[in-house]
């Protein structure tokens, strides 16, 4: 049966009754008394001598036309049908939900705007007066709250009428389920200046499964960017998947369609990613700022992808794995992304090398001021003062990931000819000694380069030939592993810089095919190397490469 609600303001922290002087009745519906205007002709009155007469009650407009209001705030600039979703999803997980369902389909009873969005949570669920102040304007129970996801009381109405022409919300505790609603067409068509009544309903569209919980519906939904559900289910699995990467790994069960959303890590630190293997790039920078609001925590980190691993990728793949045409620095807000773009670099302008890297930046909401926050919780804009403090860490840090990818793929344009040697040692091997089967120690330096190209090598080849900056002066290192002899070449040695790099990048067919005798040559040596039975001729060995490295570095610098 009806809940006898009295009837609320359709804004939460802003007055907006109808003016009592909107007609010419008064608030009763009587007719109400013209009242006398003076003019510059009247003079005063006997029973008010020197007093001009009172001026007539002019009525004062309301501060905002709720219909009109309506048809605004659907242009807030929600970028993406995800981001809006989002702001259905962050009042789930403030309620408490441990299990968030998303629901796309299409009505096909209906020809114009069939697709409906449904979100339902497990949360605390709400009474009447907190349903009736989530479907408010700004009349969240959480208004200015900064512990938290939310902080305006603007999100579900904004959110979703920005993508539909009604909303309904059911929410039930203790047994009992209320709705309320808004509509687009409705209120303008009608007029109404208050929220709709929240109704307690006894026969829902849908059976809950939870003894608390909320039930998010958008019908005729008419501003989303796709028609069909397979496409919006795809645009929300990777962007819900990377918005709430946090609360994923936590434990949240977020599924769409009741498919299980994975989190996506736009880092690619997660092992557990499709897209992973990336590495950390130095240390998390940790800042502290303080405002009128408080102290808030900045952090920074940022990690390089492997160039080794995903440079042959194709073009349709490198897009769909997220490693290009993606934006290089992502925003988090309280655990939650808020932006992805390019901020805080400075005067450093993005390049496709930067493509190979990524930033992402952590902080509290005390800070919401400084990163220039709106309602929407969809965008940055840093004030200077943040920018500055900023940029004069991060923009160094971005200009020497740019180079160190800038290098690497100039390392591997020169892998050909190493490619080459590989193939002409693996044929004549069945003519030498076999090489051991045992391994060795991996340098550290060569840790990350080895992963990175485990997809690109034949299993058969016993021979590895790569190029790294290596941390020692030896002109190359070499060790065992798998039964498969690995040579990395030390590119800031100058047998690599003066002799082999500039051969290996020569257009000549000549220079190629030198470049690959050189290449053979240091493998050759590896070889030998490893043939020593006894570990203490091996260390004899490495000793040799290494004064021969020392001396070759010192003849190579010599000038002519």
């Amino acid at each position: 049966m009806p809940h006898p609600a009295s009837p609320r303001t359709l804004l939460g922290l802003v007055n907006c009754r109808a003016s009592l002087h909107d007609s010419a009745t008064s608030v009763h519906g009587t007719p109400r008394e013209e009242l006398p205007v003076a003019t510059s002709t009247q003079r005063p009155t006997r029973e008010s001598p020197g007093r001009p007469a009172p001026r007539p009650r002019r009525s004062r407009p309301s501060l905002l036309h709720p219909a009109n209001f309506l048809l605004a705030t659907r242009d807030t600039g929600y970028k993406t049908t995800a981001l809006a979703i989002a702001e259905l999803v962050d009042n789930s997980l403030q309620a408490g939900a441990t299990e968030v369902r998303v629901r796309v389909a299409a009505d096909e009873r209906r020809t114009t705007n069939p697709i409906e969005i449904t979100v339902t949570d497990n949360g605390s669920g709400m009474d009447t007066d907190a349903l009736a102040k989530a479907l408010t304007f700004g009349g969240s129970t959480r208004f200015g709250d900064r512990s938290s996801l939310g902080r305006y009381g603007m999100g579900l109405p904004n959110g979703a009428l920005s993508r539909a022409r009604r909303v309904e919300v059911y929410s039930w505790t203790d047994k009992r389920m209320w709705m309320g609603w808004l509509d687009v067409d409705e209120m303008v068509r009608n007029g109404h200046r208050t929220l709709p009544p929240i109704d307690e309903v006894e026969t829902p569209p849908f059976q809950p499964d939870s003894k608390t919980g909320t039930v998010v519906r958008l019908l005729r939904c008419d501003r989303l960017e796709y028609r069909r559900v397979s496409t919006i289910e795809k645009h929300l699995t990777t962007d819900l998947g990377r918005i709430y990467r946090d609360f994923l790994r936590a434990g949240l069960d977020l599924r769409l369609n009741e498919t299980l959303i994975e989190p996506s890590d736009p880092l690619m630190l997660d092992e557990a990613g499709e897209a992973a293997g990336a590495r950390q790039f130095g240390d998390t920078l940790v800042y502290r700022l303080a405002n009128d609001q408080g102290e808030g925590r900045i952090e920074v980190r940022f990690s390089q992808l492997p160039i080794e691993r995903w440079h042959h990728l194709s073009k349709s793949e490198k897009r769909r794995l997220g490693i290009t045409n993606t934006p290089s620095v992502s925003v988090l807000r309280a655990r939650r992304e808020i932006d992805r773009g390019w901020f805080f670099m400075g005067t450093k302008r993005r390049e496709n090398y930067d493509d190979w890297w990524r930033c992402e930046i952590r902080f509290d909401p005390v800070l919401d001021e400084s990163f220039g926050i709106t309602h929407a919780k969809q965008a940055i804009s840093p004030g200077q003062e943040l920018s500055d403090l900023l940029s004069r860490d991060l923009e160094p840090i971005a200009r020497a990931l740019n180079n160190r990818v800038r290098r690497r793929f100039e390392l591997i344009k020169v892998s050909t000819p190493l490619s080459d040697a590989e193939r002409r040692a693996a044929h004549a091997e069945d003519a030498l000694p076999p090489l051991p089967t045992r391994s060795g120690p991996t340098p550290p330096d060569l840790e990350h380069i080895l992963t990175a190209n485990e997809m690109t090598l034949s299993t058969d080849c016993p021979y590895r030939l790569v190029v790294s900056e290596l941390s020692t002066t030896a002109a190359f290192e070499a060790f065992v592993q798998e039964g498969r002899l690995v040579v990395a070449l030390n590119s800031r040695h100058p047998l690599f810089r003066d002799l082999y790099g500039p051969l290996a990048t020569s257009e000549a067919q000549s220079d190629q095919e030198t470049a690959t005798q050189v290449a053979l040559a240091v493998l050759a040596a590896a070889r030998a190397e490893w043939l020593a039975p006894r570990k203490s001729e091996r260390a004899a060995r490495h000793e040799f490469r290494q004064a021969w490295s020392d001396v070759l570095a010192s003849f190579f610098n010599t000038p002519a």
